[in-house]
């Protein structure tokens, strides 16, 4: 997976939560608990936060 800050937000990803390792993740992203983030998966909180689960 790769985990990228953008504009001074890193993201947020809990322990528990399953993010593929060809998925992205960029910016302002919060991703809660037991949450899935799935092969080839681009989240970017570039322009507004993004929240995935609880």
């Amino acid at each position: 997976m790769t985990i990228r800050s953008l504009q001074g937000k890193t993201p947020d990803i809990a322990d528990s939560a399953f993010v593929d390792e060809t998925a992205i993740v960029i910016g302002d992203v919060t991703i809660g608990e037991d949450s899935s983030i799935w092969p080839m998966t681009v989240v970017r909180g570039d322009v507004n936060s993004i929240k995935i689960g609880a």
